[in-house]
């Protein structure tokens, strides 16, 4: 049998509560799991007397807690603190620590607002948008007024998260504050396809005419446009939904409601997966 590890300590009555990413952890394993699967935002602030203290009353390793508590008192470094929580649960292979133990010496060389940014990308990555924008929200304090390029990726970022949320109109100002800061191709066709999005027919035929120099620009956002209505024509989709809309108007309720509740299930999923903590 493959993937067994063998549990140690106590399952804890009182959790560990961790505020950045508002979980609660109920055993070592737990914790490891998060380390594991949260190494792009820890801090320093892991390598704490409190988390020892869980460890020790919560969870019953008194060995472990005993060799922490002198690492917190001798401030180690985050890496070395975790390393030895992985070695003495067994969670994980020697390969595996010594892979986070690379990432997170290379966290701990990084400014502030540069741990930030992984943070906020590890987010983006992972699909969890909304946290993301917080951090890029944050990050616009920290930078530099002068850094314009770096200032124009991180309003780049969030509106681009705001149009994949479908709010076009805080997505098409986000964009214009990127290009206001560092003007490229890229980013106005972004912010002319926000508008197109965003705003009425009339009132998109205005902003045309108003910006007659980006000619061509408008023109590849309709091509963008067509390609995109193909490309959903032609997708699993829209066929989901035309099958749904088929079983309806034929009677097959049960079949409907049955599909139709399979599919909200997986969106709510997806949503949870987007906004979780």
């Amino acid at each position: 049998m493959n993937n067994v590890c063998l549990c140690i300590g106590n399952y804890a009555k009182n959790p560990f509560y961790l505020k950045f990413s508002d979980i609660s952890l109920y055993s070592i394993e737990e914790l490891c799991y998060y380390f594991m699967e949260k190494v792009h935002l820890l801090d320093d602030s892991i390598v704490s007397a409190e988390l020892v203290d869980w460890i020790r009353r919560e969870c019953g390793l008194l060995e472990l807690a005993d060799e922490l508590e002198d690492y917190v008192r001798k401030h180690v470094s985050i890496a070395t603190f975790i390393s030895i929580i992985f070695e003495k649960t067994g969670m994980y292979d020697a390969n595996t620590i010594k892979r986070v133990d690379r990432v997170l010496k290379e966290q701990s060389n990084l400014t502030i607002t540069e741990r930030y940014k992984k943070r906020a990308e590890y987010l983006y990555q992972q699909g969890r948008f909304r946290q993301a924008l917080a951090i890029y929200g944050e990050l616009v304090e920290y930078l530099p007024s002068r850094d314009n390029a770096g200032r124009a990726l991180l309003y780049y970022n969030m509106a681009s998260i705001y149009a994949m949320d479908f709010a076009y109109s805080q997505a098409a100002d986000f964009y214009y504050e990127a290009y206001l800061l560092h003007p490229d191709r890229q980013t106005r066709i972004a912010y002319i396809l926000a508008n197109k999005k965003a705003l009425t027919d009339y009132a998109y035929g205005t902003f045309k005419r108003d910006n007659p120099d980006w000619e061509k620009d408008f023109e590849q956002v309709e091509e963008l446009c067509a390609k995109t209505q193909e490309k959903w024509e032609t997708s699993r989709e829209r066929q989901l939904i035309v099958e749904l809309a088929q079983l309806k108007e034929s009677g097959q309720t049960e079949s409907y409601y049955q599909q139709s509740q399979e599919l909200i299930n997986q969106l709510k999923k997806d949503y949870k997966r987007q906004t979780r903590n």
